[in-house]
């Protein structure tokens, strides 16, 4: 088969030949493609798109073949959501819950903790009446043994902790500070175990978890020492400035200097004396629960913020180094001795501890990221990683925190950092090692499981069984759902393959078949069940036929086949292939390419002739629009285009973007032979028009403003050379003369467009306005002229007054009339003359004067640039040329004593003036997207005077000034505008200096989103902002830069204490909420 440009170009060669009057059936078919070889049921490797009788490559060949059953059903198999053998349970984060999901998975490793909460036993509980369907658990330890029990008892891969969260009244949209909650958690579950009679149960938090450290205080002068014990469930150790796991504990232990206003009130010396204060740990616990104080509040924000320092760890913590020894009673020759430094093998024994968890909190603030657990199983001595619902196991029996924590773990110059048998973390918030004897005894058989599941009470136990025959029975139903849709499918399969096979063409006449389109049976292919009503309308011409210019995109299809489409999808109407062929289109398409073709030769036959440009004055000639003439052909193909232009678009629209791309290829001009000659000649005379069009711009001067916007898409031929009254315009310059011969042709395709021969006389009326137009011109001219000579030295703003000596009077004028003035004296033809002077502008309600001098040399100032100061000598002429409202004048006078006195007509009104300055002082403060610059300076630096350190900043400030010795800073020439007396004053335009960037801003922001703004842009925290403004300090995060007195243009000086450059951080404080930090408030971790 052909490629489809020869296909499209073959339907309509045959018209460039053929009259619209002898187009016989056989064109029309050619047109619509119907004389085109069917093509063989899996002949094509392609779909010849040009072809209706293709039914190849539509997509039917997927149905054809072996398709995989996974593509019928989007089921995962429910089985991966079994828990594998071997494997523990996970749980499952309902957002942001991963901070408990770890603390859970610890707690459930410790053998002891999960035996006493199996043994635990709600109060009050009627066991003959708890059955499976009511009972739920009443209290935080029986909630706990439940999900203890599914954790190790169910059938599931990881569990829903959801009813868990809910009895604690946690937001499981919200993170919270897993330290925290640890915390309260394991004091909320004593106070539940406190009731139970059963004493392994009742002390098991303490006997696991607890241990005792004593507050020591000795006095320097009589070394006497008291101490303050206390009980502790985790040692909180400082990581700030530390390496290692030792010296944080050191640093726990450091003693503490008692003196001065400090000192200690002695017991013995009955004074106070200086003194050293320590903690001293005298008894471990099991379990020991190192919290490492990762998370820390900033005073200056008011929220946390995560450290993250590097710590090293050992995988066994020897604690006797760090263990007071207590003195013992030994018996020796029947008499008790008190042993002050026992030497007990036993007691360093039960110091030293192994590693068996990390907890990890992986992001960059304590406001967002992600907690993970590592935890050493005691069973098969296998570390496993706890990511929620995902657990692996480690290969071999050594911890991997992997390459983001571990070191070791890590290429390059890293590796072999920390010594054998110790790891690092920058993200290890928790640390928990268990006493080695407690280690080796804790190894869990599976007796032990039989023996724990016994202490199980029975209705916990018929729950977990229970919940496995829910998992069991989800899973067979959807292995049932999974087997169903396949079977669903493959029928599907069937069924559309034997639809497809009725629908071949192969075989039978045009009488047998029906038009369907393309994408519609490329959708019904894809997926027949989601496959639309089948829409022929898109396709019929505006006499309810088959469009021959959508035939591209419609293919014919047996009868047969069709009938079961559309009793199965419906819509329509349904296009018989022999009826819906529209013998008027096709003929009405002919007559346009004919037309299209003597359009080229005509096209030739203008250019040449214009090209001539000598149109004789004997011979009769017209006026054509230039706009017209350069765009008369693009013209004439939208004029003969119009009657398919709407139909043409629906059918774009219903095939598709690419449709309309194919469309174009259908187009006539690309049909016949003389294509290549048709687009060459367009192109050529548009360029001989364009070079036309400006020779006669440079001959004739200026065209008209507006004449783009005649060639716009609302232009009509000839409708250009139109003026406001449907008449000849006079304006020459949009029209040109064209011969008789040229016009009779342009006449050809606009008919009705106006006609305008060479003595047809313009639009009198126009001639009048212009000739008038012209003469008000000439006077503004004029007058323009006369006024900028008697007030010369004003319109250059030269010798203005500045100060007033005694005697001496000043007229005062509005500086908006002495603007509005100056445009017309630069502009005289385009603007009206200013006619008067309106100085009511400058007195207040009461008629007297608002903007009096200043009190200081110089006194007259333009308050602003809202008053002009002018000599008499212009007043009078002002007088005399405009009409004025009110005169007012500045006088001052000098008494026979000396006396100096300076006055107004009219007077000044003080009430008023202050009001006006109240007003304006107020909206100098009230802006909106106003522009302030923010400047980052180091933190060394010391903060000056904005001015200056622009001076001192400014590039073209220090180029200027290299080369020159001054005593003071100095501005450069070009920086100082000048004052009327000839002196400078400096530009108030900002120059930017380096480092320095604009920020958009309102007064009604505060100063904690203006610093949100300066961390987009500088990459530094807000509690790392130091914000100065004229050596102001801005602290007040709450105000806003209205109350702050910022004012747009302000240059804001930014240091920073410690920049941040990971992007993750800047996102996260985005997001942290201004307000204080409400914590566990309201949760039941607090009791509420």
């Amino acid at each position: 088969m052909p490629p489809k440009q020869q296909l499209d170009k073959a339907a309509w060669q045959w018209a460039e030949t053929v009259n619209p009057e002898d187009i016989d059936h056989d064109h029309v078919e050619i047109a619509y493609r119907l004389n085109l070889k069917k093509c063989k049921p899996q002949a094509c490797k392609r779909n010849c798109k040009g072809n209706p009788h293709c039914l190849n490559c539509i997509g039917e060949r997927v149905w054809f073949g072996e398709i995989d059953e996974s593509s019928w059903h989007d089921i995962e198999d429910p089985n991966a959501e079994r828990r594998e053998d071997g494997m523990f349970v996970g749980l499952k984060n309902l957002g942001a819950t991963c901070y408990v999901n770890t603390f859970l998975q610890l707690w459930f490793h410790n053998k002891s903790v999960r035996q006493a909460l199996y043994k635990y036993r709600e109060n009050g509980l009627d066991m003959s009446s708890v059955t499976e369907e009511t009972w739920s658990p009443s209290s935080i330890a029986g909630h706990l043994q439940l999900l203890f029990a599914l954790l190790e008892h169910s059938e599931r891969q990881f569990l829903d902790p959801k009813v868990f969260i809910e009895h604690l009244g946690l937001d499981a949209g919200l993170q919270q500070d897993a330290q925290e909650f640890s915390k309260l958690f394991l004091n909320l579950l004593e106070e539940s175990l406190s009731q139970q009679l059963e004493p392994s149960v009742r002390f098991v938090i303490q006997n696991q978890f607890c241990g005792e450290y004593a507050y020591v205080t000795t006095c320097s002068q009589c070394g006497n020492s008291s101490q303050c014990p206390s009980k502790f469930y985790e040692l909180d150790l400082s990581i700030r400035g530390h390496k290692t796991l030792e010296d944080s504990l050191k640093d726990f232990l450091k003693e503490e200097k008692l003196e001065g206003d400090n000192q200690y009130m002695c017991s013995v010396c009955s004074r106070k004396q200086n003194a050293i204060r320590s903690i001293q740990l005298q008894d471990l616990p099991p379990v020991l629960n190192l919290q490492l104080l990762r998370f820390v509040f900033d005073k200056k924000t008011g929220h946390k913020k995560k450290l993250n320092s590097f710590i090293q760890f050992p995988e066994v913590l020897d604690m006797s180094k760090f263990i007071v020894k207590k003195p013992r009673i030994v018996r020796e020759n029947e008499m008790e001795i008190i042993d002050i430094d026992p030497d007990d093998d036993e007691m360093d024994s039960n110091a030293i501890y192994s590693l068996t968890a990390v907890l990890i909190h992986r992001g960059p603030t304590a406001y967002s990221g992600h907690y993970i657990a590592h935890i050493k199983d005691m069973d098969s001595r296998t570390w496993y990683k706890y990511n929620d619902e995902e657990i692996e196991k480690m290969k071999g029996s050594n911890l991997h925190l992997g390459t983001e924590d571990d070191p070791q773990e890590g290429q390059g110059k890293q590796k072999g950092r920390i010594p054998k048998g110790s790891h690092g973390s920058k993200n290890a918030y928790m640390l928990v090692y268990t006493r080695q004897k407690e280690v080796e005894n804790n190894s869990y058989s599976k007796e032990d499981s039989i023996v724990s599941r016994s202490l199980i009470p029975q209705h916990v136990k018929d729950y977990v069984d229970s919940d496995n025959e829910k998992f069991e029975m989800w899973v067979a139903e959807m292995m049932l759902m999974r087997d169903r849709n396949i079977e669903t499918g493959k029928e599907q399969q069937e069924l559309t393959k034997e639809i497809y096979l009725r629908l071949l063409v192969e075989d039978i006449p045009h009488s047998q078949m029906e038009w369907i389109g393309l994408k519609w049976l490329n959708m019904w292919l894809e997926e027949p069940s989601k496959a639309p009503m089948i829409d022929n309308k898109v396709f019929l011409c505006h006499h309810g036929k088959v469009d021959p210019h959508c035939a591209v995109k419609l293919k014919c299809v047996n009868s047969a086949g069709a009938s079961k489409l559309f009793s199965q999808y419906g819509g329509g109407p349904r296009l018989s292939v022999v009826d819906s062929l529209c013998h008027t289109c096709v003929k009405q398409h002919c007559n346009m390419i004919r037309l299209k073709i003597k359009m080229v030769d005509d096209e030739k036959y203008i250019s040449a002739s214009m090209k001539i440009n000598n149109v004789q004055t004997n011979g009769p000639s017209y006026w054509v629009g230039k706009a017209s003439l350069r765009s008369w052909k693009k013209l004439a193909m939208e004029r003969l285009d119009g009657t398919r232009q709407d139909k043409v678009s629906n059918c774009h629209e219903a095939t598709g973007k690419e449709d309309v791309k194919e469309e174009q290829t259908v187009s006539p001009k690309h049909n016949m032979e003389n294509t290549d000659l048709v687009n060459k000649e367009t192109q050529r005379l548009s360029n001989c028009s364009t070079e036309e069009a400006t020779c006669s711009r440079n001959q004739n001067g200026t065209v008209k403003e507006d004449e783009e916007e005649e060639e716009g898409p609302d232009l009509k031929f000839n409708f250009d050379v139109l003026c406001d009254h449907d008449k000849l315009d006079p304006d020459l310059s949009c029209r040109k003369l064209v011969p008789d011969h040229v016009w009779g042709r342009l006449r050809q395709y606009f008919p009705d467009c106006p006609e305008f021969s060479q003595s047809t006389p313009s639009c009198d009326l126009c001639n009048k306005m212009n000739k008038k137009e012209q003469e008000s011109k000439e006077m503004n001219k004029l007058l323009a002229t006369q006024q900028k000579s008697a007030l010369n030295e004003l319109f250059a703003d030269k010798k203005r007054p500045v100060a007033l000596s005694s005697p001496q009077e000043v007229n005062v004028v509005s500086a908006a009339f002495v603007g509005e003035w100056r445009n017309f004296i630069r502009e005289p033809l385009k603007r009206e003359p200013v006619r008067e002077v309106l100085n009511s502008t400058l007195l207040c309600k009461h008629l007297k004067y608002l903007y009096p001098p200043a009190n200081s040399h110089p006194d007259l100032i333009d308050h602003g640039g809202k008053v002009v100061y002018v000599w008499p000598r212009e007043w009078d002429v002002i007088a005399q040329s405009f009409a004025v409202d009110y005169e007012i004048s500045i006088v001052k006078t000098q008494d026979e004593d000396g006396t100096v006195m300076v006055f107004t007509l009219p007077e000044v009104c003080r009430e008023c003036v202050d009001d006006r300055m109240e007003k304006e002082e107020q909206a100098r403060y009230e802006f909106k997207d106003a522009i302030m610059y923010i400047r980052k300076v180091p933190k060394d630096q010391k903060l000056v005077n904005t001015t200056d350190m622009e001076k001192e900043e400014d590039p073209d400030f220090i180029q200027q000034n290299a080369n020159k010795s001054r005593t003071s800073f100095e501005e450069p020439p070009e920086k100082f505008m000048k004052l009327a007396d000839g002196t400078r004053r400096k530009s108030q335009r900002h120059r930017k200096s380096r480092g320095e960037k604009e920020l958009k801003v309102s007064s009604t922001d505060t100063l904690k989103e203006l610093k949100l703004q300066i961390m987009k842009l500088f990459s530094v925290p807000p509690f790392d902002q130091n914000l100065t403004v004229s050596g102001v300090s801005l602290n007040d995060d709450t105000a806003t830069l209205g109350s702050l007195m910022l004012s747009p243009g302000s240059v804001i000086m930014l240091q920073a204490d410690e920049p941040v450059e990971d992007p993750m951080v800047l996102q996260d404080l985005i997001q942290v909420s201004s307000g204080p930090e409400a914590g566990f408030k309201g949760t039941g971790l607090l009791g509420h």
